[in-house]
């Protein structure tokens, strides 16, 4: 109910009562959750001039020289070593493994397979975050600013491969920071080269280049490898809009651990156009809640003072 209090002109001023302040700050807070529910959220499509990485495991050799340059160059320290401090090969990704060679048999014998981030164009994990650490850059690769980072662990929940994992940031808060391979893109974005896994390759297992180029490429192999009999395909063309790292495979997805079929990010955009966005603002009517609790309160007392 609105009441009219002389001004210091002595003209009456409109002014609000605390319900329809209440009212009002309540249909403030749910503006958000509106647009989170009405924006919205077509997938990205992969550009040709993009960035990718092409893995071709018949040419591996398993020397993990990709596995040791992803460890120097982002300073990631062993995973293990034994009892005489020898190191120990990790055994799959992890926050300091970011790059991983591991054995696999397949339909045509044993292979080496190497595992990364797949830098998906339609990404579950930069769809969940919630301060834009992980994002798009505009080469087609995730990359992650982990000053942004506020360790939710979304990422690591919602991507289809398990890539991104928590690093401890705090042993006593229990902070942490997401972690994952980031294309190395401070070597990319200072005109250092490409990832060094690629560059180090000393047999062209890994190549990296526009991402249109090494479709030819892998295109052109498979056919190669089909006329000698393998069950070669490539993984990456279309998976998710299109992954940023390709991978020739030699026998069903499942046999290298890899989804057939990944999970659309469809739950993971509904996560941050609508279930984010609710949270944010059932803590807002929370808070204009204990507000009006406060003046309520407030107002009992002064009445009573005037008593």
């Amino acid at each position: 109910m609105k009441r009219n209090n002389p001004s210091p002109n002595g003209q009456a001023t409109p002014t609000m009562s605390r319900r329809e302040f209440l009212g009002l700050s309540v249909l403030g807070l749910g503006i958000p959750l509106a647009e989170g529910l009405t924006s919205p959220s077509a997938p990205r499509a992969a550009s040709p001039e993009e960035l990718a990485i092409l893995y071709d495991p018949v040419k591996c050799v398993g020397c993990r020289a990709c596995q040791m340059a992803c460890k120097r160059w982002n300073n990631l320290p062993a995973e293990s070593t034994d009892a005489l401090g020898i190191y120990e090969s990790p055994t799959d990704l992890s926050a300091i493994t970011w790059t991983i060679i591991k054995l696999k048999q397949t339909d045509t014998g044993w292979h080496f397979f190497c595992y990364q981030c797949m830098h998906c164009t339609d990404a579950a994990c930069v769809a969940v975050c919630p301060t834009g650490a992980l994002f798009h850059d505009e080469r087609g690769f995730v990359a992650l600013d982990r000053e942004k980072c506020n360790g939710c662990g979304y990422c690591t929940q919602f991507c289809p491969f398990g890539v991104p994992h928590l690093q401890t940031a705090n042993i006593w808060t229990g902070a942490a920071k997401s972690a994952k391979c980031t294309f190395c893109q401070d070597r990319v974005w200072n005109g250092l080269g490409g990832p060094s896994c690629a560059e180090v390759c000393p047999v062209g297992a890994l190549q990296w280049g526009k991402r249109a180029e090494l479709l030819e490429v892998a295109r052109a192999r498979v056919a190669e490898l089909q006329a000698r009999g393998m069950n070669a395909r490539i993984y990456g063309e279309t998976e998710l809009g299109g992954l940023h790292r390709l991978s020739i495979l030699l026998d069903e997805p499942a046999q290298y651990g890899l989804p057939a079929a990944p999970g659309s990010p469809a739950l993971a955009r509904f996560w941050q156009k609508v279930i984010q966005p609710l949270g944010n603002a059932l803590f807002g009517v929370a808070l204009a809640g204990i507000l009006g609790v406060f003046l309520f309160v407030r107002r009992k007392i002064r009445m009573e003072e005037v008593r």
